[in-house]
């Protein structure tokens, strides 16, 4: 993982958590071997994994790599 804090608050935790849970969610950031920018906003990134039970998912967030701390923004399931 790239990150040694995952920041969840009331604001993200509403939106990111609409089609996945924050449990998923952190599965997802674990467990993803790598993560790509997005394309778009350069202070985002995407992982693409399975959480534990096989889900398989994306999860856009805001990466800080200065104080190495991940801020998801959204997630979903892939087909």
């Amino acid at each position: 993982m790239i990150s040694d804090v995952i920041e969840w608050d009331e604001n993200n935790l509403d939106h990111a958590c609409r089609r996945l849970t924050a449990v998923e969610i952190e599965q997802v950031i674990s467990n993803a071997a790598s993560y790509r920018r997005h394309r778009r906003y350069p202070d985002r990134v995407l992982f693409t994994d399975s959480a534990h039970g096989g889900k398989r998912a994306t999860v856009v967030a805001r990466y800080d790599a200065g104080r190495r701390r991940i801020r998801p923004i959204t997630a979903w399931e892939e087909p």
